[in-house]
């Protein structure tokens, strides 16, 4: 008897769809996704938007008297900065939608750091971690090094302990070595996954330079030959939750 043919694979409707090309459809796909978790997006965009056009048209009505041709660039200069408002509205709110969806992942700092870091920063992911997927990144520019931890503060400290005393090891005590843990409980000196970016922006440009640019280059090479490990395949990006971290020199 002759077998029946295998159904054709079908795509789940709850698949995520491909972003779309071109610049009006990026927004139009950004907008659709972030109103999913953002249910305040429209009302902020024409608020915000709305707002800005009926000021900037006052200012030019009074400006030109009221004239024709006042009017008409009032009404053009409204809906240029009203709508540049409005994007800009867009904009944030797709940037903190994206925070929210990947915030308490293991490796979320990671990707924010990835995605954001600025010239003269270079990183090292997941140098130190153990089973509960507790992570310390480490990072090294001419402001000096900082290590990121993300997970539980307790045991991330100890990670970061052991990072420093690795780093003292094989570049020598005397190298100054900064960490910072990433959380929501400012007071205790934590920094939120959404100004994470900013303050280690904050830290390469206003902080004091504490490394030469050679001394960027060997320690990043020194460092570089004792990195390799488990993590060194691990794909970018938070881990899915559930997800395993590779075996092998886990704390």
């Amino acid at each position: 008897m002759a077998r029946n043919p295998s159904p054709e694979p079908t795509v789940s409707p709850a698949a995520p769809s491909e972003p779309p090309s071109g610049r009006l459809k990026q927004f139009g796909y950004a907008y659709k996704v972030t109103k999913e978790v953002d249910p305040r997006l429209t009302t902020a965009m024409l608020g915000w938007g709305g707002g800005t056009a009926a000021v900037v048209f006052v200012l030019f009505f009074f400006l030109f008297g009221g004239s024709i041709v006042g009017i008409v660039f009032a009404v053009l200069f409204a809906i240029v900065f009203g709508a540049l408002v409005a994007l800009s509205t867009l904009s944030r709110r797709v940037q903190r939608t994206a925070y929210q969806r990947i915030e308490g992942q293991p490796g979320a700092a990671a990707a924010v750091l990835e995605q954001s870091l600025k010239r003269g920063w270079s990183m090292t992911p997941a140098v130190q971690f153990n089973r509960q997927q507790d992570l310390v990144h480490r990072l090294i520019g001419r402001a000096g090094i900082l290590l990121v931890g993300e997970g539980d503060p307790n045991r991330v400290t100890q990670l970061l302990n052991t990072e420093r005393k690795a780093i003292a090891r094989y570049l020598g005590p005397d190298v100054e070595v900064e960490s910072v843990i990433v959380g929501d409980n400012t007071e205790a000196g934590q920094v939120p996954l959404n100004k994470l970016s900013q303050t280690l922006t904050k830290r390469g440009l206003r902080g004091r330079t504490k490394l030469t640019s050679l001394q960027v280059n060997e320690y990043s090479k020194r460092l570089a030959a004792v990195s390799s490990g488990p993590m060194a395949n691990l794909p970018k990006g938070p881990i899915p939750r559930g997800g395993r971290i590779p075996r092998g020199n886990i704390r």
